[in-house]
């Protein structure tokens, strides 16, 4: 008997398509993956302003595929709802079916209509609420881009963003979209150990590398906290598709034009290597004057697949539960390690520094994945009765339910008809 199965559904390859985009990404902004070890030290294309100006560009596009959206329901609002006309030909009223005249919408007269606002202060209100909503949204993705980097000192950096995004779900989901990170054992017991194991493996870091303080210090509080800001991004997006019914690509497009205006102006007045001394100053990264120069080809990869990942990851975040993205962070950093390992150890022939913090924090890190992929229901446990509380199985019983009860109904029917028949059969020879 398999005490392990997965349950890969169509839609959930999304995830793992987005994972390996996500690596793409990650390996695009970098050329030296020695010098990306470190804290710092070169001026990745993630420190390039030009090169998130035009990815906000890009975005802005998506506001085209939202109006799109909006006309496409206006058209088949058109064709569903028809109201009776009368008119009047000589002595003869005609009575017929006509389209209703629909008003012109908009950006957010839809979500208006779906909310009951009519008072102008209403919308006005609502408006502003929505736009600061995603500007934080922007903000903390931009900042979350621009920092993480998953593979400083051998993959040190993942559990602080796996303790910090764990930490903000759990706090945030309940608060903000009233629905709680952990439901029943199966989600209960990884959560636990991930929790658990992210702060050993931190507080493991501190005291086994001897650089952790000089690279981190203070910065480990701001590393913390931009990625419990991380969860709250993801907790926000949830909250405006499932709660504020706002599409996901008015949400990427508004995302667009916030950048596009923040980093034009960023652009008039700082260069990339200004705006990665911004970061030096903020971060005390290790290195410094050792740039790098970028062929057009990993910027055209780097630009591309980071327009790629904003729609998924907003897809991801719609389709199925604010804990997904996180399992996609993980199973991104699994997908590329063999990939890094190739490169440093193989090609380049660099040594392990410290081989028990390096093999300590890959096995950490394929248990975290392999328990967020229990979490979130992709790898199902066939033991404890871990697998009761499954949403395919809750379903499965519950259509068990309503069968067996219909199944009563039709026997209670038919033994009722074969009583009527035989009354009526009796009263017959009784006559």
């Amino acid at each position: 008997m398999n005490l392990f199965q997965f349950d890969i559904e169509n839609r959930t390859f999304v995830i793992f398509i987005t994972s390996i985009i996500w690596a793409i990404n990650f390996r695009a902004t970098f050329n030296n993956i020695d010098l990306h070890m470190d804290s710092g030290s070169y001026t990745s294309l993630k420190f390039d302003p030009f090169m998130i100006l035009i990815k906000n560009i890009i975005c802005c596009s998506f506001l085209i595929v939202y109006c799109c959206e909006q006309n496409a329901n206006k058209l088949k609002s058109k064709l569903d709802e028809k109201q009776i006309v009368s008119t009047k030909r000589g002595s003869t009223v005609i009575f017929e079916y006509q389209p209703k005249k629909v008003k012109k919408n908009s950006l957010l007269n839809s979500i208006f209509f779906l909310h009951k606002l009519t008072d102008s202060k209403e919308k006005i209100c609502f408006s502003l609420k929505i736009f600061f909503t995603i500007l934080l949204i922007y903000i903390t993705e931009e900042i979350y881009f621009i920092i993480a980097n998953n593979h400083i000192l051998d993959r040190i950096i993942c559990p602080i963003r796996n303790l910090g995004i764990l930490i903000s779900l759990s706090f945030f989901s309940p608060l903000l979209i009233k629905n709680s990170l952990v439901k029943y054992s199966h989600q209960l017991v990884p959560l636990i150990i991930i929790f658990i194991l992210s702060a050993v493996i931190i507080v493991f870091n501190i005291m086994k590398v001897n650089r952790f303080e000089k690279i981190f210090g203070l910065n480990f509080i701001f590393y913390l906290f931009s990625f419990i800001l991380t969860g709250l991004e993801i907790v926000l997006i949830k909250y405006l598709v499932d709660k504020q019914f706002v599409s996901i690509f008015l949400i990427l497009g508004l995302k667009g034009i916030i950048g596009t205006i923040t980093f034009s102006i960023i652009n008039c007045f700082f260069n990339k290597y200004e705006f990665f001394n911004f970061f030096d100053k903020i971060l005390n990264f290790e290195y410094d004057e050792m740039y790098e120069i970028f062929q057009i080809s990993p910027k055209i990869i780097y630009v591309s697949t980071l327009v790629i990942i904003q729609y998924f990851k907003m897809y991801i975040i719609n389709r199925f539960t604010v804990n997904h993205l996180l399992s996609t962070l993980m199973i991104t950093d699994i997908i590329y390690f063999p990939l890094y390992c190739i490169e440093r150890f193989e090609v380049q022939k660099f040594g392990i520094s410290n081989i028990i913090t390096f093999c300590f924090n890959t096995l950490l890190g394929f248990i975290n994945v392999f328990l967020m992929l229990i979490f979130n229901e992709i790898l199902e446990c066939k033991f404890w009765g871990l697998n009761t509380n499954l949403k395919k199985n809750i379903n499965k019983r519950q259509i068990d339910d309503i069968m067996i009860s219909l199944s009563e109904i039709n026997t209670i029917s038919s033994v009722m008809t074969v009583t009527e028949d035989k009354r009526g059969s009796d009263s017959e020879d009784e006559q």
